[in-house]
């Protein structure tokens, strides 16, 4: 983002307590071995961690939100801490009545900046931190006040149910896709409601369009199909939950049973750095892989070949670059010739990617 919009926006709240990109074709994308070194767009830390479950040497999870970076520290002293069913409990994914009790356990492993920040947050912390997020907070406002003027809770739950890609189709065009649908999606997926309820305005600066249009068209294409039946992303949004029992079908990656336990055991890997992505390229110079989530979205494009050049010219020989278009196009590929867009591969990992709402996926590779 330009100085200018960084002052428009406040950092003074988490934005995001989950992370909104598939880590699985994330990680088939960067193809990370013992030896990466890999720098990170931090978020609420979710897909740091499960880059950490490919044994790398080393993450970098970077942002220009501290208070993002709190919550990225509490879920790495909670992960070290924890065995999977205390984190699961005390994070929100499951139910609990002691997470006060379990966040006593960790907070003195914490910063002091960190821990005199949670010491404050005492409902986001008992409500479970996964929920806290000002993003989280609009799904909660669509599920508790508009989805059900819509669709009822058994409707939703056929939306998920096991069925064939026939009859998945016939769903969504007869039952799911109704004309108050649409115009329920108009209103709370518009740009009025989207930039003061859950991204901030500044950050949809540089689309074209209306953010509902871009989104309604890619969710039909994908409640379509089956995919749509373990997508915890949209069971988040729809239920605002991950999962029901002890199931992995609706948990984030880097919970799931047989990859916590990887990146607990190589958390002490992951490294956060609060400022600008300039700035993280100077500090660690020579990262073989990035993750940039989807933040040339938030840059015009003289600002996008700046920060692209940068990481070039900083990052190690043949690094890969992965990162998601949402509406505003951008390709590294297109403005600098020793980059090569790995479509083929980039394509096929779309076709996969549970991040719905996202038009594109790439992964560059610098020549």
């Amino acid at each position: 983002m330009s100085d200018k919009q960084l002052d428009n926006v406040s950092f003074e709240f988490i934005r995001y307590s989950n992370c909104w990109e598939d880590p699985e074709v994330l990680l088939k994308g960067l193809q990370l071995d013992e030896g990466s070194k890999v720098m990170s767009i931090a978020s609420a830390g979710d897909n740091s961690f499960s880059l950490l479950s490919a044994g790398v040497e080393m993450v970098i999870a970077i942002d220009i939100s501290q208070v993002q970076l709190f919550l990225c520290e509490l879920k790495k002293e909670a992960i070290k801490q924890f065995n999977r069913t205390e984190f699961l409990e005390f994070a929100g994914f499951w139910k609990s009545n002691r997470r006060a009790e379990l966040y006593a356990l960790v907070r003195e492993q914490l910063s002091d900046k960190c821990r005199n920040y949670w010491d404050v947050q005492e409902d986001q912390v008992i409500n479970g931190i996964i929920h806290c997020g000002k993003f989280e907070q609009y799904f909660q406002l669509f599920k508790k006040d508009f989805l059900h003027k819509v669709h009822s809770a058994e409707i939703v739950s056929q939306l998920f149910a096991s069925k064939s890609v026939i009859e998945q189709k016939e769903f969504h065009d007869s039952i799911w896709h109704t004309e108050e649908w649409k115009k329920l999606y108009k209103f709370f997926f518009g740009e009025k409601m989207m930039g003061s309820q859950g991204r901030d305005p500044e950050f949809l600066k540089h689309v074209q369009g209306d953010p509902h249009e871009h989104i309604l068209q890619r969710e039909v294409e994908h409640f379509r199909t089956p995919q749509i039946q373990r997508n915890h992303f949209a069971y988040y949004i729809l239920f605002n939950q991950f999962s029901e029992g002890f199931s992995n079908d609706y948990l984030p990656h880097y919970v799931r049973e047989g990859v916590y336990e990887k990146v607990q055991n190589n958390v002490d890997n992951l490294f956060l750095f609060n400022g600008l992505l300039d700035d993280a390229l100077q500090q660690f110079p020579d990262c073989t892989h990035f993750n940039l989530s989807d933040i040339f979205e938030y840059m015009d494009e003289t600002l996008f070949k700046r920060v692209s050049q940068n990481i070039l010219e900083q990052s190690a020989p043949k690094a890969r670059i992965a990162y998601w278009n949402l509406m505003v196009p951008r390709y590294i590929s297109n403005e600098f010739e020793n980059v090569e867009y790995q479509q083929e591969l980039s394509e096929e990992l779309k076709k996969e990617d549970l991040g719905y709402f996202y038009r594109s996926f790439i992964v560059d590779q610098k020549q």
